[in-house]
């Protein structure tokens, strides 16, 4: 049964996307963002990266109940997956609560998520964008990109191309993890290209295009998609606005790497 986990819902002892495309983004979007917040954690940690789950639930356990915020997250995701424990998804929402409200903000991400889906929990757009926003100003990257998404859409939140362009912006300017880092790109050569939040400028649509089609090797959906802009742009622009693009892609590549 769905219901509303409220804000301070606590673990008991014991999907806009489809189900199956929620449990993927959560899943890929934050396996990016693993980490070991304590020295306790770390036994723990180690046995979940090397898939012995039943031993990282053994371990972890105690740990959130004693307020980690990182451990309450990795009991979500073994929840979640059904790995070391069995599988149940309204304990996973429980355990990501009580480490979203300890600050994490992978956990914070995955409830802005579930809230959009409304897998799990009841599909509420103004708690999910609240989870996001909490997550975003946290510095997750992808959470960043997903709360632009939101602002886009006026999706849980007054529709704003230009806090839309801001977050976006702001998702790819790091050299943190991001799993949405390519259609963050996209974005921003969209909005540039027509103007959505910000003062058009297709040379800076250019860039911006030009900067997912160098990152999308392996993504021959977005490289179409990148290249297919750029080719479009090109018949608006002169062969030195072009040039000019490719400069600024490469700057701001090398401002990224350095």
């Amino acid at each position: 049964m769905k219901y509303i986990l409220m804000r301070s819902a606590m673990p008991s002892a014991t999907s806009s996307r489809t189900k199956l495309g929620w449990a993927a983004s959560v899943c890929v979007a934050l396996s990016l963002h693993l980490s070991v917040s304590s020295a306790d954690l770390a036994d723990g940690y180690d046995a979940y990266l090397r898939g012995d789950y039943d031993t990282a639930f053994q371990e972890m356990m105690p740990i959130a109940q004693g307020g980690d915020s990182s451990a309450a997250y990795y009991l979500g995701l073994l929840c979640w997956e059904g790995n070391g424990v069995e599988k149940d998804e309204e304990a996973a929402i429980a355990w990501f609560v009580k480490a979203a409200t300890l600050g994490h903000t992978g956990a914070q991400l995955s409830l802005g998520l579930a809230y959009e889906s409304g897998l799990v929990v009841e599909k509420n757009y103004l708690l999910g964008a609240e989870w996001m926003q909490k997550a975003a100003l946290g510095g997750n990257r992808d959470a960043q990109y997903y709360l632009s998404t939101y602002y886009r859409d006026g999706r849980g939140v007054v529709q704003d191309h230009s806090k839309a362009y801001a977050w976006a912006e702001r998702s790819v300017g790091g050299r943190d993890p991001n799993a949405r880092f390519i259609d963050a790109l996209l974005l921003l050569g969209s909005a540039r290209e027509w103007g959505r939040g910000v003062t058009q400028d297709l040379v800076e649509a250019y860039k911006w295009f030009a900067l997912a089609a160098g990152h999308s090797a392996d993504d021959s959906r977005s490289f179409d998609f990148s290249s297919r802009a750029m080719d479009a742009l090109s018949t608006r622009l002169t062969i030195e606005q072009i040039i000019e693009a490719q400069k600024r892609a490469d700057a701001w590549s090398a401002a990224l790497n350095s």
